[in-house]
C-alpha cells in the first residue's frame, strides 16, 4: 500500500514537473528569506554578547592630577567590589594608540597640544556587574575631584539591544506574512496539478475511494517538494553566508575580534527542514481538501 502511494506520488512529480518546480521554488524562496533573516540575527547576537563581554568604563584625568595620585586612584578602585582589573593609561600611551591607528594623526595632535589625550583608567568589570544599572551605578560611584570625564559604552549595547528587539518583532511579522503567501502559492499551484488529474480525481471519489486514499500522494508530494526546498534554502543561505565572509570579515573585524560570522546552527538547520516540511504538507493539503470539497 505505501510503495503503491509513493510510487503515484513519484509519477506526480514527474508528470507534472513544471508546476512542482513552481512550488518548490516558491517554498526555496520562503525559506531562504527566514534563513538569512535568521543568519543575520545568530550574528547580531554574536556581537552583542562580545560587547557586553568587553564593555568598560574609561575615567579621564584632569591635567593637574599628578602621576602618584594617579596610582593612588588606581589602587583604590582596584580594591572595589565587582572590578576584575584597572589599566592605567598615560598620556603617551594614549597617543601612541591612536598613531597607531590613526595614520598621519600626529601633526594634528601636535598642533592641538599636550593636554588633547588626557590620562585614564580603564576599568574592566566582573562577569555579573556589566548590566546597564550596574555599570551607571559604578561610573556615579567613583564621580569625584580626580576626574574630568567618565565614559562607559553600555548605552551604545543598550541601543543596540533595543534594535535588535525591533528586528525580531519585525522578523516575527514578516515571517508570518511569508509563510501565509508560500502556503497560499503553494497551495495554487497544487491545485493546478489536482486539476489536471480532475479526470482521475473524479472518477476515484465516485467509485468511492476515500479522502486519505486520494489525499496521501499529494501529501507525500508535498513533503518531498518542502524537504528538496529546505535543502536548496540552506545551500544557498550558506552560499550567500561564504559570499558576506568573504567580503565583509574583514570589516566586521572590530566588532568580532578573532570570532568569525557563524552559519547557523545545526538546530536551525533542523528548524528550516521542518519549516519546509509542513510548509508543503499544508499547501497541498488545503489544495486538495478544497478540490475534494468542490469535486461532484
Amino acid at each position: 500500500m505505501l510503495a503503491h502511494v509513493l510510487r503515484r506520488a513519484l509519477r506526480s512529480l514527474w508528470e507534472n514537473l513544471s508546476l512542482n518546480l513552481v512550488a518548490t521554488g516558491v517554498i526555496t524562496a520562503a525559506l531562504m528569506l527566514g534563513g538569512v533573516y535568521l543568519s543575520v540575527m545568530v550574528n547580531l547576537d554574536a556581537i552583542v554578547e562580545r560587547w557586553d563581554r568587553d564593555v568598560h568604563i574609561s575615567a579621564y584625568f584632569f591635567p593637574d592630577v599628578s602621576v602618584d595620585r594617579r596610582f593612588a586612584v588606581k589602587d583604590e578602585l582596584s580594591m572595589m567590589r565587582g572590578v576584575d582589573q584597572v589599566h592605567y593609561v598615560s598620556e603617551a600611551d594614549a597617543r601612541r594608540f591612536l598613531e597607531e591607528r590613526v595614520s598621519d594623526i600626529g601633526p594634528v595632535l601636535d598642533e592641538l597640544g599636550d593636554d588633547v589625550l588626557p590620562a585614564s583608567l580603564e576599568i574592566t568589570l566582573r562577569p555579573g556587574y556589566t548590566g546597564p544599572a550596574e555599570i551607571a551605578a559604578f561610573a556615579e560611584q567613583i564621580q569625584g575631584p580626580d576626574f574630568e570625564d567618565i565614559e562607559y559604552g553600555q548605552e551604545w549595547v543598550q541601543r543596540f539591544n533595543t534594535f535588535l528587539g525591533l528586528l525580531q518583532v519585525l522578523g516575527v511579522v514578516m515571517g508570518s506574512l511569508i509563510f501565509v503567501a508560500a502556503v497560499f502559492l503553494v497551495g495554487n499551484t497544487m491545485h493546478l496539478v489536482a486539476y489536471a488529474r480532475r479526470a482521475e480525481l473524479e472518477t476515484m471519489k465516485l467509485v468511492g475511494a476515500t479522502w486519505g486514499f486520494v489525499a496521501a500522494p499529494f501529501l507525500i508530494e508535498g513533503a518531498l517538494q518542502g524537504l528538496i526546498a529546505s535543502a536548496l534554502a540552506i545551500g544557498g543561505v550558506y552560499a550567500v553566508h561564504e559570499l558576506i565572509v568573504v567580503r565583509l570579515q574583514g570589516a566586521l573585524q572590530l566588532a568580532l575580534g578573532d570570532n568569525t560570522l557563524r552559519f547557523l546552527p545545526v538546530t536551525w538547520q533542523i528548524g528550516l527542514a521542518v519549516a519546509g516540511l509542513v510548509l508543503g504538507l499544508v499547501g497541498c493539503w488545503t489544495a486538495i481538501r478544497r478540490f475534494w470539497s468542490a469535486a461532484p
